[in-house]
């Protein structure tokens, strides 16, 4: 489920709050700016905000897409020679 900029900013702000504001991060966010088509000009065009809202609320049926994630932060640890107990 997509969520808004105000509840992305509560989520935010209370990650610092749990890890402190200097706690590393890295984020990937995509807003209804991103759901947009080319027209045959090769122009931008937005799509109105209840596409983008079903196109960004879709996102999470894509699973695969938090399994690459993980896997790269998997391979990140096996390149630093993180060794697990």
């Amino acid at each position: 489920m997509a969520r808004t900029l105000q509840q992305l900013k509560e989520s935010v702000e209370n990650l610092i709050s749990q890890q402190g504001p200097d706690a590393p991060v890295a984020a990937y966010i995509f807003t209804q700016e991103d759901v947009f088509v080319m027209n045959e000009e090769g122009e931008q065009v937005n799509q109105p905000l209840e596409i983008a809202e079903e196109v960004l609320n879709n996102l999470d049926e894509y699973d695969y897409l938090y399994e690459e994630i993980f896997n790269c932060i998997d391979n990140e640890l096996r390149e630093l020679k993180v060794l697990v107990d």
